[in-house]
């Protein structure tokens, strides 16, 4: 099939012919999603540029003036996704309540986001394709180890301003805390396993109260 037929006619375009920057970022952001749909269901080794090309209804050289090959798109793809999620941390404010309130309150919102199934998936896909493309994940972990952790560290610093906390190492803190409200259930739905919402507000609850007497600020 020639690659003219994937363009759409409905495509928006310019005075001069050309796509206007809105429908090109519009088109970008399409293919991306799409990119991620198809890798998700189909698995790194059968999802191709083709196929991805032709359901997002662009033509490859669309992709190929973005990115060098199907790994770069993949990175982008995952990166997007990456994105959306970490609006919802973004966006979550620290409850001027205690500290102990405030913690509860932003683990369950990074748990569920670590549980989503959308991420799961993903999850999955990236445990299966490490060992055949290693440098694959390493550029997705050298591009964004930093950005959920930034978001954590951003609450446990509101606290630790209050005088409530003690931060000495932001970074790692954060790290421990995610691990600990949201490490076990992510496994565990890693396994399509689900505890009930008693268990899980047990577990939550048992996670930051072991984080807070470790940094709670003495008196």
């Amino acid at each position: 099939m020639p690659e003219q037929s994937l363009e759409p006619g409905e495509f928006k375009r310019g005075p001069g012919g050309r796509p206007t920057r809105a429908e090109a970022r519009r088109r970008h952001v399409a293919l991306l999603e799409t990119a991620m749909r198809v890798f998700l269901a189909r698995g790194w080794d059968a999802a191709s540029i083709d196929e991805i090309a032709k359901q997002a209804g662009v033509a490859k050289r669309f992709i190929y003036a973005r990115y060098r090959g199907k790994s770069e798109l993949f990175v982008a793809a995952v990166e997007q996704l990456i994105v959306a999620k970490l609006q919802t941390l973004h966006a979550f404010q620290p409850a001027r309540r205690r500290v102990e309130f405030g913690l509860l309150e932003f683990g369950r919102t990074l748990r569920d986001t670590a549980t989503a199934p959308d991420g799961i998936a993903l999850l999955r896909l990236f445990i299966s394709a490490a060992p055949k493309f290693p440098d694959i994940v390493q550029l997705f972990y050298d591009r964004n180890r930093r950005r959920g952790v930034a978001e954590v560290e951003r609450v446990l610093a509101f606290y630790a301003e209050r005088g409530e906390i003690e931060l000495k190492q932001p970074q790692l803190m954060a790290e421990q805390f995610s691990i600990s409200v949201a490490g076990i259930p992510q496994r565990l739905a890693l396994f399509g396993i689900r505890e009930t919402p008693q268990q899980e507000e047990r577990r939550l609850r048992a996670a930051v109260r072991l984080f807070l007497n470790g940094c709670r600020t003495r008196r």
